[in-house]
């Protein structure tokens, strides 16, 4: 396969991870808004279904599953994070003395389907700005390969 091939196969699967766990942090989102007091009424076009809700919940826990085990663990490959950037994506995660901790709160939250608040969040946040940085990352090199 071409180098053009290669990034464009590695940028396509990131941008399909990205927008999964950005759609489902926005639902996680949407909740907490809608239970806080008065945010219904301020904002009555603004729903979540139930549907939403799991479906984002099972998203994000196969994403936070998969980056726990890669940051405790020495994986070379990851469903959803493309080859390329993997060890860099990890040497970014790896910054958060507070990941693993932060991780292992989250997984356990979301498969006892409680609420995530404000600073799990935070950190959901904080995890896909890192994964959009190496999409632009990814994208920045395969437009280059391009000429």
């Amino acid at each position: 396969m071409s180098e053009i091939s290669v990034l464009s196969n590695q940028y396509d699967k990131l941008v399909k991870t990205s927008e999964k766990v950005n759609s489902s942090i926005i639902a996680f989102k949407k909740r907490s808004i809608l239970n806080t007091s008065g945010n219904k009424e301020r904002y009555p076009k603004l729903s979540v279904s139930s549907e939403e809700l799991k479906s984002a919940r099972d998203i994000l826990l196969g994403f936070l599953d998969n980056i726990q085990k890669m940051v405790a663990e020495d994986f070379k490959e990851s469903e959803y994070i493309p080859s390329l950037i993997l060890e860099d994506y990890k040497k970014k995660m790896s910054v958060n003395p507070f990941l693993e901790e932060d991780l292992a709160q989250l997984i356990n939250l979301l498969k006892q389907n409680q609420s995530v608040d404000e600073n799990h969040l935070k950190v959901l946040d904080k995890i896909l700005s890192i994964l959009d940085n190496e999409r632009s990352t990814l994208f920045r090199k395969l437009r280059t390969a391009r000429g």
